[in-house]
């Protein structure tokens, strides 16, 4: 029965995606049963090991991530293709088809425990997601496309080097057989660097995370939300994978990455204050998220709890982010603009819209009594052995929640215009809404059991 709920994740997505090609009247339906499917097997896999694949906690999370904002992503492009009613790149049924091979990629390179398998599950989802970003015909969007697949494959191009070494001083691809191995300290830390720089690339960790802005500002809102809540920890977990064998070796690794996620938090939190386009603002949101989730990977050889801190971290960013997305998607539709400055009452245009906007901003940015606020702190509080990194970490997450709510609380409110709304398009954000409400309620009441 293991066996078959092992598959289920690759399986389903890629008859979906037959089914729309061939059957375009069943391509959400189709879509929509392929994403049940999949939540239910990689909550019934929690745990389960095999030759091939290794489902741990932190794979098991971003599988169960992966399916979620996958559900939610279809449910939304339901509304939004038919609503933004321009001249597509691609026809719909293609549209569907490609998101469903998207989840699928994603969960392939989740589940391995093959580093050359993980890696042709990330490169997958290069091909598949560059596609999915150019939804309208308009110049802005191919180019976006086209210099995130020189980007990505760039540093997918490092990665595999990276692997190519790691399978040298280890003497094989399976990374959980190669926790237990010792190996030359120099050679451990070179493979580490490569690794980092090349998933950095998909991670979005600075100064290799130029594609990520223009890629969330012109992907469609659906999309959006699988790059930034479900690809990101796909490609950090790829890193995880990596890290954890070769920092046992040499723990410069772990100062290493800690230093290049510093960075980004606070490069990210500075590019945040200037954003004019509603969609690059998250966009940089989700790079400022992924910063401080690295620096957590590389306390986490110091202080174990930091690793939990970050699993927790993502859980929420994904939800929270999916909805902001979704969010800003309505408001695209509604006011037909992407300008943050003219975007104002979001809560008199749309209650709904405007509440998800604000929540889901406090969310990702650390307001308690969310649980990334618990996040963050348990990551701030591994970080003290090292004042340094604490004084970037604590400027550079508070210039970015100033920041970032300041821009949400202008667009919501103010006087608005009260406009007609979709039950869809307010639905689907407004779930993310309270599966993160959620899980800090859960949290905040078994806090001891997390620490």
């Amino acid at each position: 029965m293991y066996n078959t709920l092992l598959i289920i994740p690759l399986i389903a997505p890629i008859v979906a995606a037959v089914i729309c090609v061939v059957i375009p009247k069943l391509k959400e339906f189709v879509s929509l049963i392929s994403a049940i499917l999949c939540i239910f097997a990689s909550v019934k896999i929690i745990g389960l090991k095999s030759s091939w694949f290794y489902i741990d906690v932190f794979s098991s999370l971003v599988l169960i991530l992966i399916q979620s904002i996958y559900f939610l992503s279809v449910l939304y492009s339901i509304y939004y293709v038919r609503a933004i009613g321009h001249e597509l790149f691609l026809r719909r049924r293609y549209h569907y088809a490609l998101i469903n091979l998207f989840a699928m990629s994603m969960s392939f390179s989740t589940m391995c425990r093959n580093l050359g398998l993980v890696w042709v599950g990330l490169e997958a989802t290069t091909i598949v997601s560059a596609l999915l970003i150019v939804l309208e015909k308009n110049k802005t969007s191919i180019e976006a496309a086209w210099r995130y697949i020189i980007i990505a494959s760039s540093g997918l191009g490092i990665s595999l080097f990276s692997i190519i070494l790691f399978n040298k001083i280890f003497n094989t691809l399976d990374w959980v057989n190669a926790l237990s191995y010792s190996v030359n300290s120099k050679a451990a830390i070179i493979v580490a660097a490569l690794a980092l720089v090349g998933f950095g690339t998909k991670v979005g960790l600075f100064p290799v995370h130029t594609w990520l802005p223009d890629a969330h500002g012109t992907a469609p809102p659906s999309v959006s939300a699988m790059l930034s809540s479900t690809l990101l920890p796909v490609a950090l977990l790829a890193y995880y994978k990596v890290f954890a064998p070769t920092v046992v070796n040499c723990v410069n690794i772990a100062y290493l990455t800690c230093f290049f996620g510093a960075m980004t938090v606070l490069v990210a939190a500075i590019l945040t204050v200037p954003q004019k386009m509603i969609k690059r603002l998250f966009a940089y949101s989700s790079m400022d998220v992924m910063g401080i989730a690295t620096v957590g990977i590389g306390l986490s050889y110091f202080t174990p709890v930091a690793l939990k801190a970050v699993l927790l971290l993502l859980l929420i960013h994904a939800f929270s982010k999916s909805s902001l997305f979704f969010a800003s998607g309505n408001v695209i539709t509604y006011l037909r603009t992407h300008e943050i400055s003219k975007i104002t009452g979001l809560i008199e245009t749309s209650k709904i819209t405007g509440l998800s906007m604000i929540l889901s901003s406090l969310a990702v940015t650390g307001a308690p009594p969310f649980a990334s606020f618990i996040a963050e702190l348990i990551i701030i509080a591994a970080s003290l052995r090292f004042p340094v990194l604490t004084a970037v970490l604590v400027t550079a997450i508070l210039i970015s929640f100033l920041s970032i709510n300041y821009h949400v609380t202008k667009m919501c409110f103010g006087k608005g215009e009260k406009v007609k709304t979709s039950i869809l398009a307010e639905f689907v954000p407004a779930i993310s809404c309270v599966v993160y409400i959620a899980v800090s309620v859960l949290i905040l009441l078994y806090l001891e059991g997390l620490i």
